[in-house]
């Protein structure tokens, strides 16, 4: 019987004619997002489990939800074919009529893969695996009948997955053999969404979801500040738009004020005072500016609201969460890139300059979820306070005169 597999784009077609018809063991494949990495590693395995009989096929991904997420898709690829014998989740397994077997592992808890015997092996976001998973584990597993193993993932700094790409780059290992994928190779995520990403989401994060190109480490979120610095506050144009940024136990409670050209035009950093005490500085600067403000107004920021909506007209509620935090800060992120804020150099307001200096992000290769803020034991009060000055500014710009909230 002929079975007929899903049809590759070209980079994927190059990737899988080598790992196929070579004799070198290991394969490393360093991809971008959405190239297509996890279904040409499904196809692969089923390319060997199909011909060749009894071969027994280890898949690992880095928790059990995403192994078990493989085996599904596996099974509902090939059900209606009549080749598979039995397919047992709870065992993590699937067997063919020909005798293959194939076991699906996370390497959450890699020592209960200990004992068992391989003929391939396929690690899925290797680079978000412990090494000691293949060292201890996987690895002594193909020792006796070990015929070739794939190593997919997109970049994740500089850590083992980057040694084992490496390796396959040199003359010195010619059982390694390494390839590059970016998202542009791929046809199944749009350009004009690949270029939106360049220029909304910080650069290092670009570079290794979408390049595949393997970084230092640093997570730093807005790179070239030097570029769009001032040493003298300059003449405000226009209307003037703010963002407060309200205390929380040791942070500082910030007020920055923005005018239409993106020109910070004044900053007010403060902690350690009396509520009362804020409200009449932050009252003032907003009045003396007639500046729209957006305020903060989770947890303490409703009764700071409720005092300072007595004292300004044009201030508005700015609730916080997960995803009205990442609009603005992309939204500050891309306003930078491309020039169109201004900010005090270090020398004329260190604090806002430095916050922005070592502002990072988390990636998390589970969810595609980033999550931004400053590192441990440091501050973002001007950073936020900056983000919410400048949605207020871009929203002011395309709706005309303000008349909602948020």
């Amino acid at each position: 019987m002929r079975y007929v597999g899903f049809t590759p784009h070209k980079k994927q077609g190059e990737i899988i004619e080598s790992i196929l018809y070579t004799d070198i063991k290991y394969h490393i494949v360093s991809v971008g997002r959405q190239f297509g990495k996890s279904l040409m590693g499904e196809n692969i395995l089923l390319y060997w489990a199909i011909n060749e009989p009894r071969t027994k096929i280890l898949w690992v991904s880095p928790i059990f939800a995403q192994a078990e997420k493989v085996h599904t898709e596996i099974e509902n690829a090939i059900h209606q074919s009549g080749i598979i014998k039995t397919s047992n989740h709870s065992k993590n397994q699937m067997v063919l009529k020909n005798g293959s077997e194939i076991y699906f592992k996370s390497a959450e808890n890699y020592q209960t893969i200990r004992g068992y015997s391989f003929n391939y092996v396929i690690m899925d976001e290797c680079a978000y695996i412990d090494e000691n998973a293949w060292v201890q584990s996987i690895r002594p597993t193909m020792a006796s009948q070990g015929k070739k193993a794939l190593f997919l993932s997109t970049p994740k700094s500089k850590n083992w997955f980057y040694n084992l790409y490496q390796m396959g780059l040199s003359d010195m290992y010619p059982n390694y053999k390494s390839y590059k994928g970016s998202s542009y190779d791929s046809p199944f995520i749009n350009a004009e969404e690949i270029e939106d990403a360049k220029k909304t989401i910080p650069e290092n994060i670009f570079k290794q979801e979408y390049l595949a190109e393997f970084l230092d480490g640093g997570g730093e979120v807005f790179s070239g500040l030097d570029k769009i610095t001032f040493d003298e506050y300059p003449s405000p144009q226009g209307k003037i738009y703010g963002g407060l940024d309200l205390a929380k136990q040791v942070d500082y409670s910030v007020l920055t004020l923005i005018d239409e050209g993106g020109n910070v035009v004044e900053v007010l950093r403060t902690n350690k005072r009396d509520w009362s005490e804020i409200v009449n500085m932050v009252s003032s600067s907003i009045n003396k500016w007639n500046a729209s403000v957006f305020v903060e107004v989770n947890s303490v920021g409703d009764l700071f609201y409720d005092l300072l909506s007595k004292r300004c007209k044009n201030i508005h509620p700015f609730t916080t969460t997960n995803n009205s935090k990442q609009e603005i800060i992309e939204g500050l992120i891309l306003d930078i890139n491309e020039g169109n804020v201004k900010i005090p150099s270090r020398t004329l307001f260190p604090s806002l300059y430095d916050e922005l200096s070592i502002f990072s992000y988390e990636y998390s290769p589970k969810t595609r979820n980033v999550k931004y803020g400053a590192p441990s034991g440091f501050h973002d009060d001007c950073v936020m306070s900056l983000c919410l000055a400048n949605y207020s500014r871009k929203k002011n710009k395309m709706k005309g005169k303000y008349s909602y909230v948020i």
